[in-house]
């Protein structure tokens, strides 16, 4: 799945199938996660969670978000944030464009930001 993924750019993390971190990690461009990251996240890139693919975390921050896995966290920062069958999410989500494609599961608020403009929904 990796190379069909992987569009253009190198990944500096890769977080395998039956691979676990525990704690904060920061990533300088972009990470996959195919396993399960237990802390918050931080990249300069891109972060994928992958189908099979788990995040609970606290704070995720990237400047592109894209998840067919499930993640749990309170607050997710991203430019770009999409959502992908069968993914699961649930936290609070900051972000300029949203995508979700059917099938995928989102709970929580919704926070739109735009240069100085916010509008709100919920989940």
């Amino acid at each position: 799945m990796l190379g069909k993924r992987k569009q253009s750019g190198s990944f500096e993390l890769l977080v395998g199938k039956g691979a676990t971190i525990v704690g904060k990690v920061e990533v300088e461009g972009s990470a996959i996660v195919e396993g399960r990251i237990e802390g918050d996240i931080s990249a300069s890139g891109e972060i994928i969670v992958e189908k099979g693919g788990e995040i609970l975390s606290e704070v995720i921050r990237a400047s592109s978000f894209v998840s067919s896995g499930k993640v749990r966290t309170s607050e997710l920062h991203a430019e770009r944030v999409e959502f992908r069958k069968p993914g699961e999410f649930s936290g609070n989500i900051y972000y300029k464009v949203i995508i979700v494609e059917e099938g995928a599961v989102i709970s929580g608020n919704v926070r739109l930001e735009v240069e100085g403009v916010q509008t709100q929904g919920t989940g």
